[in-house]
């Protein structure tokens, strides 16, 4: 495992929001809205326990990355080197959500995302995806969501 991420704490933060009057089973209604508008499968959801996950597939071909391995292979034969190009080809992209009563008054949610990528050889890697407009942009899309509907 290892020792924890030293911006654990920043990261937590980022990934949580603060909701106010909304109970935890409102907040997660609206957060697997959310997910299924984003494109993503809900694959558990455990109201009473507060927790809903969901995946989505995307395609991970890059143009430039594959462009790249066919060049490098070349160059390397040019040397009568064998090189064996590799690239992304399918990602995974996973979302968990946690909700946390704080009180009569105040609930909290959490979201992580991470993605699991894997190469043309069938190897695959897994990557959080911890940059703000993650959590931000779908703290937005519950908000605006929990207001349109109380409006």
């Amino acid at each position: 495992m290892g020792a924890p991420r030293t911006d654990a704490l920043v990261l937590r933060e980022r990934q949580t929001a603060r909701f106010a009057s909304i109970s935890e089973e409102r907040l997660l209604a609206e957060a697997t809205q959310v997910l299924q508008d984003l494109g993503f499968t809900i694959e558990e959801s455990a109201p009473r326990f507060g927790v809903l996950a969901g995946s989505k597939d995307r395609d991970a071909v890059e143009t430039p990355q594959v462009a790249g391995q066919i060049a490098i292979t070349v160059f390397a034969a040019l040397l009568g080197v064998h090189y064996d190009p590799m690239w992304d080809t399918d990602q995974v992209i996973r979302a968990t959500v946690s909700t946390r009563s704080l009180g009569p008054q105040e609930t909290s949610l959490r979201i992580s995302f991470e993605r699991i990528v894997t190469n043309n050889k069938g190897i695959s890697r897994v990557e959080e995806l911890t940059a703000p407009e993650f959590s931000t942009g779908f703290f937005e899309k519950v908000r605006a969501g929990l207001a349109q509907r109380t409006s």
